[in-house]
């Protein structure tokens, strides 16, 4: 899951360049040296250094906007808007303080431009239009009949052109925001759009940790429409049926377990659940090790017994270890400090104004960018859900 949705991120987001388009991910890769990133090709093979670099880049654009919002010039630089005696404050009243400036943030710098409501309204047209020429079929006959001219076809589409030609209704297309396109500054739409689909992946990222069904389930609808975009169909797939399984398919306690079941803790405490796909991949890992180990001597039956006694070997091997206090030997590296690569990122990202709304800027390497949401063909994905629906109709009875 979370490495197709960094690869798309990548397949968005990051070209290389020779100059360097002062701001996008390319250069600041290029900018703080971090040579283990290569792009979308390579999210598989080094998934942990390009995520990283991806969460980075989301805390560099926080910053650099919040210092934009704040009107600061330096991230050392004491902000007039501060709350006095901030530090011996309540907590609500701390949290209170900064939550605002978040959704200012929010609002000034990432809902830009807002497509979701766009994309809902048309979506909206689209099923009620739908029910309307469901509700023209005649059982008995086996057509579609005008309710106006009682013409009869025996296909929705030739129904939906004569009413279309001949009635002037107005059949819902996929006309997107209708924003001019030299009004836009790409290089913020460029910025607003990587935000969302980081912070995207953050979110989702801590709800399989926390165990969160419901940001789960929540997170998995932007999922799907994000999937589409990048021409995931397997993931957007996955994403379709685990939905239409929450909302639909199961009875709800079914749906209650299947949801909040989304994931496993291997190691206990909170926040250290993975998703049940990366289990198993682990899993399927271990098993493959035993079996490569016992070389010539692998048959089926051997496998099937590596497969069953994972579990048990796993848990006497822990046993073991904790009776005889078995510490790991060498020395544990300290994990790498971002801060310096951080605040780089922050310097260059200010100086080159990335989020100053000067209308037609671009960049190079993204001419004419476009957000992402923007970018779903709504008259396609309605179609698309429509056939995957009645297909569950009858596969899932």
């Amino acid at each position: 899951m979370f490495i197709f949705f960094t690869e798309l991120i990548y397949q968005i987001f990051y070209k290389k360049t020779a100059s360097g388009d002062r701001g996008s991910l390319c250069q600041l890769r290029n900018f703080i040296g971090r040579i283990d990133v290569h792009g979308s090709e390579e999210v598989v093979q080094k998934y942990r250094a390009h995520y990283s670099f991806i969460d980075d880049c989301l805390d560099a654009y926080i910053v650099t906007a919040c210092l934009h919002l704040l009107d600061l010039s330096d991230i050392d630089e004491i902000s007039s808007r501060k709350q006095t005696l901030f530090d011996i404050l309540p907590k609500e009243e701390q949290y209170n303080f900064i939550s605002q400036i978040s959704k200012e943030i929010l609002e000034k710098y990432i809902k830009i431009p807002n497509d979701l409501p766009t994309l809902l309204t048309e979506a909206a047209a689209m099923d009620t239009q739908k029910r309307q020429i469901e509700a023209m079929f005649d059982n008995r006959q086996q057509r579609y009949v005008c309710e106006v001219c009682d013409r009869q076809y025996k296909t929705a589409n030739g129904i939906q052109r004569h009413l279309r030609d001949q009635h002037q209704w107005d059949i819902t297309e996929n006309t997107g925001v209708n924003i001019p396109q030299e009004d836009y500054d790409h290089i913020a739409v460029y910025s607003a759009s990587f935000m969302k689909c980081a912070l995207l992946l953050r979110d989702t990222n801590d709800a399989y940790q926390l165990g969160d069904g419901n940001r789960i389930l929540l997170n998995s609808k932007l999922q799907m429409l994000l999937s589409r975009v990048g021409n995931h169909s397997k993931y957007q797939l996955w994403l379709f049926r685990f939905m239409a399984y929450c909302y639909a398919l199961l009875t709800p306690k079914m749906a209650y377990e299947y949801l909040w079941n989304c994931t496993a803790n291997l190691q206990g405490n909170t926040g250290h659940n993975i998703p049940n796909d990366n289990l198993v991949e682990l899993l399927v890992q271990a098993v493959k090790k035993k079996i490569h180990a016992q070389g010539s001597n692998a048959t089926y039956k051997s496998a099937r017994n590596a497969a069953l006694s994972l579990q048990i070997q796993e848990e006497i091997l822990i046993n073991m270890q904790k009776e005889m206090e078995k510490k790991k030997t060498g020395h544990k590296r300290p994990p790498p400090s971002k801060l310096n690569d951080i605040v780089a990122m922050v310097n260059e990202l200010m100086s080159a104004n990335i989020f100053e709304r000067t209308p037609g800027r671009e960049f190079s390497n993204f001419p004419g960018f476009k957000d992402v949401y923007s970018r779903v063909k709504v008259t396609e994905l309605h179609k698309w859900l429509s056939e995957n629906k009645e297909r569950l109709s009858y596969e899932c009875v």
